[in-house]
């Protein structure tokens, strides 16, 4: 079949018909069209350079309150209806969903707002990378490694209940890893929608900045400290939004469960479940199920104040839906923080005996119900001494819980960045935040 835009839709128009013929009373068939290329670098040289177009044709089908997910790559006339018949007959051995609820009705009226620059699908990636590098260089690193991503994506959806909508979203995502000597390394990021906004030689910048400033690290004291988490860290080690899905909620994996309406967090804390954020990363303007999203407050002057929702677990808990299908789980579409009131070198010149993280990654959950979670900083972090960023650290490593850490923000800072990497899936729009008391202990060999 094509793979323009009318043979995207006729497509998912073919997939729709198929399981209304089938006998299914529901159907919801998302077709998404992209572009996705890479150029990975390593040691100062670009290593790949690849560019992938693939079409995927999303399924849901409901038939006699029994439910199935499928989903197809590139199909061709035949295999979608092949496949749908497969699709259809596994529906049919299911046991009946003791949570069924019909899809949406529409029509609906969708924001035509959109997060997409034509220009990335052409952007000059390997001119970007080789900024990025020389940067680096520039800034006092001797190796560079990462890569740039990016992908420009179109999403037609048609569903049994009338719901019919198209979206397009661009991003471009930059990860660069400088190093000064084998235990001297800083990280760098640039994730944005739009090419005017991109910062590829700052992102280099940074990178090669931390790993100098990390030569000849010390071994810090175990104990609890002030610890200030750049917005990369943030992102990953307070997933919020994430929380307060009801799925997570009903399957007592969420700390946010039972505190509706209640205090969580300082009075500063708020973060909302954005549907489609100005100029920001990402964003959709329907879910799953062809509910228009909308943007959801889930922390609110510190209180829990929204479960986010698809029709399903909305009918459980007695409420509506929020616009997060998932049709099994509910999710946010993008996770904004607001702004505090303090910028990042106030942060630091506010604390006297402290620690900065600027990176981290292998986040582990002990207790998801609690909260408690373990990570190990990565790349440059530093002792705070008397307002000043001191010697660098290694072999460090956080244990703490995410509900006692919204309760202990000292300070948000007035900065914030847009993020998405793989250790964080969902674009989040974070600040740079202070933590009191936050425990620190030797990382296993260090």
């Amino acid at each position: 079949m094509s793979t323009g835009t009318s043979g995207l839709q006729a497509t998912v128009d073919l997939a729709l018909k198929e399981g209304i013929r089938a006998g299914c009373s529901d159907v919801s068939i998302i077709g998404s069209r992209s572009l996705t290329s890479q150029v990975r670098f390593s040691n100062n040289s670009i290593t790949l350079v690849n560019s992938v177009r693939n079409i995927t044709i999303d399924f849901y089908l409901a038939k006699n309150r029994r439910r199935i997910l499928g989903s197809s790559s590139n199909p061709t006339e035949r295999g979608v209806r092949s496949f749908v018949q497969r699709l259809v007959s596994a529906c049919e051995s299911l046991p009946e969903s003791k949570d069924y609820a019909p899809l949406p009705s529409g029509p609906f009226h969708y924001q035509k707002r959109g997060n997409y620059d034509p220009k990335v699908a052409d952007a000059p990636l390997v001119d970007y990378v080789n900024e990025a590098i020389e940067s680096a260089l520039r800034s006092g690193a001797l190796r560079v490694s990462g890569s740039l991503n990016t992908e420009s994506t179109q999403s037609i959806i048609s569903t049994s209940a009338g719901a019919n909508a198209d979206d397009k979203v661009s991003m471009m995502l930059l990860n660069v890893r400088a190093f000064a000597d084998d235990n001297a390394s800083g990280h760098g990021l640039s994730c944005t929608s739009f090419i005017s906004d991109f910062r590829a030689g700052e992102a280099g910048r940074r990178a090669g900045e931390y790993a100098k400033m990390s030569l000849h690290p010390v071994q810090l004291e175990q104990g609890k400290y002030d610890v200030i988490f750049l917005s990369t860290v943030v992102a990953n080690i307070l997933p919020v939004a994430g929380a307060a899905s009801a799925f997570a909620i009903q399957t007592g994996m969420s700390y946010l469960a039972d505190k509706l309406g209640q205090r969580v967090g300082v009075e500063s804390l708020g973060v909302m479940d954005q549907a489609v954020p100005e100029r920001g990363l990402g964003g959709r303007s329907f879910d799953d199920e062809g509910t228009p999203t909308q943007d959801n407050d889930v922390i609110s002057r510190g209180t829990f104040s929204t479960i986010l929702h698809n029709t399903t677990t909305a009918k459980k808990f007695s409420a509506k839906s929020t616009g997060n299908a998932g049709i099994i789980v509910p999710r946010p579409n993008t996770v904004v923080f607001e702004k505090g009131g303090v910028t990042f070198d106030e942060m630091i010149k506010d604390t006297r005996n402290g620690v900065l993280i600027t990176n981290n990654w292998y986040t582990r959950y002990q207790n998801q119900r609690t909260g408690e979670y373990s990570t190990v900083p990565r790349d440059a972090a530093f002792k705070i001494k008397d307002g000043a960023i001191a010697e660098p650290l290694f072999g460090l490593r956080v244990s703490d819980s995410i509900p006692r850490q919204l309760s202990s923000i000292e300070a948000i800072s007035t900065e914030r960045e847009w993020i998405k990497w793989w250790e964080v899936d969902t674009p989040t729009f974070a600040p740079a935040m202070k933590i009191s008391g936050v425990p620190i202990t030797r990382a296993v060999g260090s």
